[in-house]
């Protein structure tokens, strides 16, 4: 009977899986997999700042274009996760399929609580030249003296009234000045 037992454990032993996902559907697969019970989702994501024709917006993506982890039991679930919107197929090397705990625990310990790394604006560099587009700034240039370590906040070199004044900023209240 103990041994029946041990047969029965492994069986339904859960283990890690890379899952290819559908082109930008990363959010959609996790979402879908979720509700499946006995099956964990890991979809780690980045929050960055891209230019777009109506100025800076900061997107929410996958940390891993186009790949999620799920961890689950190969015997029991494999169907119903292959199967799930969003989930293209199964990542796998050879026989290798499965991702090593400990791979997954260190990309968890790396990132925030809630799995969201923000990426700072990487446009904004010293020495470039920016415009204020908000705040009681707004209007006004200056120029970059440095990234601060805080969130989001950038050190501007100010030409105000005739006198040079140091502001520190949130990185979404600049843009670049426009070279005409």
């Amino acid at each position: 009977m103990e041994s029946s037992a041990k047969g029965t454990a492994r069986t339904n032993q859960r283990d890690w899986f890379c899952l290819r996902t559908q082109t930008k559907r990363e959010h959609i697969a996790a979402a879908m997999l979720d509700r499946h019970e006995g099956v964990e989702v890991f979809c780690p994501r980045i929050s960055q700042i891209k230019k777009t024709k109506a100025g800076k917006k900061r997107f929410v993506e996958a940390l891993f274009p186009g790949y999620i982890f799920a961890r689950f039991s190969f015997r029991e679930h494999y169907r119903l996760v292959i199967h799930t919107q969003g989930v293209s197929r199964l990542v796998e090397s050879g026989t290798r399929r499965a991702v090593p705990d400990r791979v997954i625990q260190e990309l968890k310990a790396s990132l925030p609580e809630e799995g969201l790394l923000e990426a700072p604006d990487l446009s904004i560099k010293p020495g470039a030249e920016v415009e204020f587009v908000s705040g009681s700034l707004q209007g006004l240039n200056g120029r970059v003296i440095a990234q601060l370590p805080s969130r989001e906040r950038i050190q501007i070199l100010l030409d105000f009234l005739g006198r040079e004044i140091t502001v520190a900023v949130s990185a979404e209240d600049i843009i670049l000045s426009r070279k005409d």
